[in-house]
């Protein structure tokens, strides 16, 4: 077979070979018959063999066709797959990178750290850092619109992210575990308790010491693999949860210092100074965050971006 294949002539064979009448499989080109027949003859050219029994009442598969068949569904399927990928880099014909990084992630040392590398290693790189929800960013790495991106998230099934995506929307503290990523720090979700509430004696508090206490919470747009878990740990503590106007991490932390009362504490967010807050982990509750890099699906990579994924990964090392 000469080496210059015929993606049309192919797709033809490939469609004749299902539908088994040239009248079908030419409607399904969009062609007229004679052009589809002369496709067909093209390629038997090529091969040096018939690829199609034909006789006046039926069509089918000679031999070599038969052979043929799965090779050229495989081809086809990559010559597809690489078209996607060039029609993603026509739509982004400068190749920017774009690098996700909520606006949460500003007051922690590996956003810093990270931006730093890139302008120290990379300073020709073209470079945008978009800092939306952390749930549209992990949607951009599927869709291939945005290259990496560094999240706080809990790690969940990735089926079920895509299920959730498509519907209600995914948590804001949730990542699909199907994506390349880097880890930066893994931590249990604890308390964050005011130094002079009864809670903060304990190395380990423990779900009974919880009956009565009012714990201000996180809110349910944070994923339900945070918010369910959590929950039904208050409740089986005889505690309750307080849902506060503002119900994100940072401003757990504001509650917990100026209302004087416990909170949820997520420890990638705590603040370097703690003052007059204590921090346990709480015994029974195994909810973790992970502060992690995020890399796109995208199969076809260039240098640079291999270059930016080294100088993440050198920040968990």
């Amino acid at each position: 077979m000469s080496p210059d294949v015929d993606i049309k002539a192919l797709r033809c064979f490939l469609a004749l070979a299902q539908e088994l009448s040239f009248g079908r499989a030419a409607e399904r080109m969009n062609l007229t018959q004679p052009s589809l027949s002369a496709q067909i003859r093209k390629l038997e050219d090529q091969v040096g063999h018939r690829l199609f029994e034909r006789t006046t009442r039926a069509v089918h598969l000679s031999p070599t066709g038969k052979a043929l068949i799965e090779q050229a569904r495989t081809f086809v399927s990559q010559a597809d797959a690489f078209a996607a990928h060039l029609s993603a880099w026509r739509e982004r014909p400068d190749r920017r990178m774009v690098l996700g990084a909520p606006i949460y992630t500003f007051e922690l040392p590996e956003h810093g750290a990270l931006l730093s590398a890139i302008a120290r290693e990379l300073p020709d790189m073209s470079l945008r850092v978009d800092n939306g929800f952390a749930n549209s960013l992990v949607e951009g790495l599927i869709k291939g619109s945005v290259d990496m991106a560094m999240v706080v998230a809990a790690a969940v099934p990735h089926d079920r992210y895509l299920a959730d995506m498509a519907g209600e929307g995914a948590g804001e503290l949730e990542m699909p575990d199907g994506l390349q990523r880097i880890t930066l720090s893994d931590e249990q979700i604890g308390l964050a308790i005011p130094e002079e509430h009864p809670l903060a004696s304990y190395d380990i508090v423990p779900p009974e010491a919880l009956s009565g206490s009012v714990i201000a919470m996180l809110a349910p747009l944070h994923g339900r693999s945070l918010y369910r878990p959590i929950s039904v740990w208050l409740s089986a503590a005889g505690a309750t949860g307080f849902l506060p106007p503002e119900a994100h991490a940072f401003a757990l932390e504001r509650y917990c210092r100026e209302y004087r009362i416990p909170a949820i504490s997520i420890a990638q967010f705590r603040p370097r100074e703690t003052g007059n807050v204590v921090y346990r982990p709480a015994g029974g509750l195994n909810v973790r965050t992970e502060l992690a890099v995020l890399r796109s699906t995208r199969k076809q990579r260039s240098s640079i971006e291999e270059r930016l994924w080294d100088l993440a990964s050198s920040l968990g090392r």
